[in-house]
């Protein structure tokens, strides 16, 4: 049985990705939920990178390397809008 770390990166990035916006839809708060949930993105991420290294053929390797770029940059682009309406008022 041959081991396809991207699959186990697309999979463990997305459900890490659904616990972090989860914990903001939800009334339900808990730190430890949310460290569980960027756990389980990080090992997504870590399988990413060793699907890179070993040049699986498949392009769902580039997911969780893609987002781990792109959530920073949306969270950096949330405060940014957040500080120009709290400017304004």
């Amino acid at each position: 049985m041959k081991i396809r770390f991207s699959q186990y990166s697309l999979w463990l990035s997305l459900v890490g990705i659904i616990i972090g916006i989860g914990q903001y839809l939800t009334p339900i708060h808990s730190s430890n939920i949310l460290y569980v949930g960027v756990v389980i993105y990080l090992a997504g991420f870590t399988c990413g990178v060793i699907a890179f290294g070993k040049n699986e053929k498949s392009l769902m390797k580039y997911f969780s390397l893609a987002s781990f770029v792109v959530i920073p940059l949306l969270i950096m682009l949330g405060m940014l809008f957040f500080a120009m309406n709290f400017g304004e008022s």
